[in-house]
């Protein structure tokens, strides 16, 4: 069992997130891709951005959504950034913190049927006990007007995806005792989270679970699970398991139950699945493989493609460090560097810029 301490304004605190169990790609120099999907440095973040993480894009203003909850240097609190369609970034607003951790985590998120953020609060690295939660960012004309506690009782909630009136929020470690790599999705209606928060139970049985999901073990990087999210047009769930790189696919019934859940991608050149997104425009799923440095994207028959990837680096120029996130606008595929390091990874310390970069696709 691997055990790292995080440095919060708390104090000293455990932070079990992996248990690696393999060889790795640490040190490796293993640069690949395709020179035409080089990456350019789109933004090298200020100090009070150094840990970004999650972002969504307003299909109507443009506007991109950033969350910064600053696990690498949390003298500085999590942030809520914006970006304008002309690439200004301006704060949205601060988070408030948990009263028993004093933290926030804000991570995966997006945008609700109500016009409002969806954010998930990931309090796993400061206290493992189902602390995290789903917060709602209220808005109003642009602005962030208040926020809310929608459902708590989550272990690690990571990604969030709204489709129609349901909201899926993946949990990449649910810690479930005698079953290695436990993780899942859970699901959550609109309604009930107007009505109030929703306590969830603490273990996998909640019927607010969608499907429940198992890391391969000694397959790649460790014991951390679901992950990533995205939709095709046909209405298909897609999500990537952080610790053996394999993808699934679930579909659903007529009632957006369950109706199947299965593996969609595993191959042996993908080492981990961090953040997802599907683009209609070829109908491929564009994947940040974090333990990598890379970013890969697959066709829906399941061919794999290697974009880019770098050997070990600081994330200046055309160097990735450590993607966790992608989105598309327009042509261009926006990727975060969370440069936040575990054992195993390419990426082997946390250094400065801290940065997002893009990379040109075909129109």
């Amino acid at each position: 069992m691997f055990t790292k301490k995080l440095t919060l304004r708390t104090g000293i605190l455990p932070l079990a997130l992996l248990v690696l169990a393999t060889a790795g790609l640490a040190g490796c120099d293993a640069p690949g891709g395709m020179a035409q999907y080089k990456p350019t440095l789109m933004f090298s973040l200020p100090e009070t951005c150094n840990t970004p993480d999650g972002m969504t894009l307003c299909d109507k203003t443009g506007i991109m959504y950033l969350s910064c909850p600053n696990f690498n240097d949390p003298n500085y609190p999590a942030v809520m950034m914006q970006i304008t369609p002309d690439n200004k970034i301006t704060k949205l607003c601060d988070l408030p913190v948990r009263a028993d951790t004093k933290i926030a985590g804000p991570m995966g998120l997006d945008i609700g049927p109500d016009g409002n953020l969806y954010v998930a609060d990931n309090q796993y690295f400061a206290n493992a006990d189902h602390r995290s939660r789903l917060l709602r960012i209220n808005m109003s004309g642009g602005k962030a007007t208040g926020v809310d506690v929608v459902v708590d009782g989550m272990k690690l909630a990571n990604a969030v995806i709204w489709r129609g009136d349901r909201v899926y929020v993946s949990d990449t470690c649910f810690d479930l005792k005698d079953e290695y790599g436990a993780s899942g999705i859970w699901c959550f209606t609109l309604a009930e989270l107007n009505k109030g928060t929703v306590k969830v139970k603490p273990n996998a049985k909640d019927p607010h679970v969608l499907v429940k999901l198992n890391t391969i073990e000694g397959r790649g990087s460790g014991n951390a699970g679901a992950d990533g999210m995205t939709f095709d047009e046909e209405g298909n769930l897609y999500t990537g398991n952080f610790g053996d790189g394999v993808m699934f696919k679930i579909t659903f019934n007529t009632d957006r139950s369950m109706k199947s859940c299965d593996v969609f991608l595993k191959d042996p050149t993908m080492t981990s699945c961090d953040g997802i997104f599907y683009r209609a425009a070829d109908k491929k799923i564009y994947i940040a493989d974090s333990m990598a440095n890379s970013i890969k994207r697959v066709s829906l028959d399941g061919k794999l493609e290697n974009l880019w990837e770098n050997e070990d680096c600081t994330g200046e120029g055309s160097k990735l460090d450590q993607p966790c996130e992608v989105i598309i606008r327009g042509n261009e595929l926006i990727a975060v560097d969370f440069d936040m390091p575990f054992p195993l990874l390419r990426n082997t310390k946390y250094d400065k810029p801290h940065t997002i970069h893009v990379i040109k696709l075909e129109d």
